[in-house]
């Protein structure tokens, strides 16, 4: 059965499913409005070695507890044994990666901006 979609489709589908828009790190709208997701999608030899992607959550907000709880929203949908994504190569698993989250703050800049640090670790099994 064909899942006609590439580990990189797949991962960018997963982060897209929480309500809020995710884009790689590189191609992040110049009108992107908050919030939003980045995450970072390594190039390494996906089929040898369980990599890290680093997930940002975006929020501009004066409450820490919005930011909070998308990050929440993330944590339990990766659940404790992690989330396989299924593509047409075979499959990704993602795990809750450690320490999963931090809060950022950035001097100098606007103090509405949260943005949210995740760690993901992703194992690919592709055929």
């Amino acid at each position: 059965m064909a899942i006609d979609m590439t580990p990189e489709a797949a991962i960018f589908q997963f982060f897209n499913s929480f309500g809020i828009p995710a884009y790689m790190d590189s191609s992040v709208p110049d009108d992107a409005e908050f919030p939003y997701i980045t995450y970072n999608l390594v190039e390494n030899d996906m089929n040898q070695t369980e990599t890290n992607l680093t997930v940002n959550v975006w929020y501009r907000t004066e409450s820490e507890a919005v930011p909070n709880a998308k990050v929440r929203e993330m944590f339990d949908r990766i659940g404790l044994g992690g989330v396989t994504l299924l593509c047409d190569e075979g499959m990704v698993w993602l795990k809750r990666g450690t320490p999963w989250s931090q809060s950022v703050t950035i001097e100098g800049e606007d103090e509405m901006v949260k943005r949210r640090y995740v760690n993901v670790n992703a194992d690919f099994f592709l055929a």
